[in-house]
């Protein structure tokens, strides 16, 4: 790999907010790098379009040399779904983070599936990342990847329903955000919402992307 690449795309999940991202563009830009971000609203577009805009977005960015990305909680969903696409268009990222994000269907997102404030907020992409078959339907990165993942010690969402007899960020469980054993998969002390800004998880990031292949 050539380790010189200054890009990072952050994708977003469902539910980000640009004031969650801030410290992680900061401390990318100190440090050299160029960040872009790309976010969505699952609320009123469909699936395909968001894949399609992702596509588009990443393709762009390509063309401008080669990046990094870091896909947050359901924007790692978003980029492994669109591997095929990125992989013709030869503008896939050279490493990847999948940071809180899901690697097969949510426990949480199978307990909120048919409550109507969920399905308004979430639109499809909320079905998608409840459903066992599509989840499991779509690859894992094959460039290197490292997942990142958040362990909380407060309820959250995640612990309301289920409870605190294994680790959780409050919304992703440790065991949906890791392929397997022989991952390279970091816990950090973080909750969902705020593991893009958590400095153990900056720093493994960091790591990573400077990392020599």
């Amino acid at each position: 790999m050539n380790s010189s690449s200054r890009q990072i795309v952050f994708i977003d999940g469902v539910g980000g907010k640009r004031y969650m991202r801030g410290k992680f563009v900061r401390y990318f830009e100190r440090r050299g790098y160029s960040v872009s971000c790309f976010d969505y609203r699952a609320s009123s577009l469909s699936l395909d379009e968001i894949k399609k805009n992702l596509t588009e977005f990443l393709s762009k960015v390509a063309r401008a040399g080669e990046y990094h990305a870091v896909a947050y909680s359901f924007g790692g969903v978003l980029l492994r779904s669109i591997s095929t696409q990125l992989s013709m268009r030869q503008s896939q990222p050279k490493r990847v983070v999948l940071l809180a994000s899901p690697i097969r269907a949510m426990r949480l997102a199978r307990r909120l599936r048919d409550w109507k404030i969920y399905r308004a907020l979430t639109g499809e992409c909320g079905q998608f990342a409840a459903d066992d078959d599509l989840m499991n339907s779509i690859p894992l990165p094959d460039m290197p990847t490292a997942y990142i993942y958040g362990t909380w010690p407060w309820l959250g969402a995640f612990g309301f329903f289920f409870g605190v007899g294994f680790p959780h960020d409050g919304m992703v469980a440790a065991d949906e955000a890791i392929p397997s054993s022989q991952a390279q998969a970091t816990p950090v002390p973080a909750s969902h919402a705020f593991i893009p800004s958590n400095d153990d998880a900056l720093r493994a990031i960091e790591q990573w992307f400077s990392a020599v292949a």
